[in-house]
């Protein structure tokens, strides 16, 4: 069996039902934390191709049929895992995600099947990161908030 990489947060709702459901089925991966550990932050970004969001799943990593996964609904599929969240999320949304730092506002996408705990600002050029128990920048530094905090779960 194809080994598996689950690159997550633990804030991140997605995250958690993921291996929640891999568990369940007892389907062994590795968890790798990218809030706290930068070294995996930057494995996950170059496996990805610089993906932000969480969860990024990787299936056979390092094998020439390496595939790489981002987001909690492709993982399922190509896990072949039925269930999924039983919440109707909306389709898409953007919203205005203002720096910390340097109180630039940017524009972004709000995924609805991922975690967005890291976003670079285009102002001052900072990787940022979200604040506390927020599962992600929308939550912390947005107008709007992701979905799964509107659903509190």
């Amino acid at each position: 069996m194809k080994t598996i990489d689950i690159y997550s947060t633990t804030q991140c709702g997605f995250c958690q039902t993921l291996k929640s459901q891999l568990d369940s089925k007892k389907i062994v991966y590795i968890s790798h934390d990218v809030a706290t550990d930068e070294k995996e932050l930057l494995e996950m970004q170059k496996l990805s191709k610089g993906a932000m969001t969480v969860p990024v799943t990787v299936v056979g990593k390092g094998t020439k049929d390496q595939k790489v996964l981002v987001g909690y609904s492709d993982s399922l599929k190509a896990l072949n895992i039925e269930e999924g969240l039983k919440k109707d999320f909306e389709k898409s949304d953007t919203a205005t995600l203002t720096c910390p730092q340097c109180g630039h506002k940017q524009k972004g996408k709000i995924p609805t099947t991922s975690c967005v705990p890291f976003y670079v600002c285009k102002g001052c050029k900072k990787t940022i990161k979200a604040e506390g128990e927020d599962c992600c920048v929308f939550c912390s530094y947005a107008d709007k908030q992701c979905p799964l905090k509107k659903s509190n779960l």
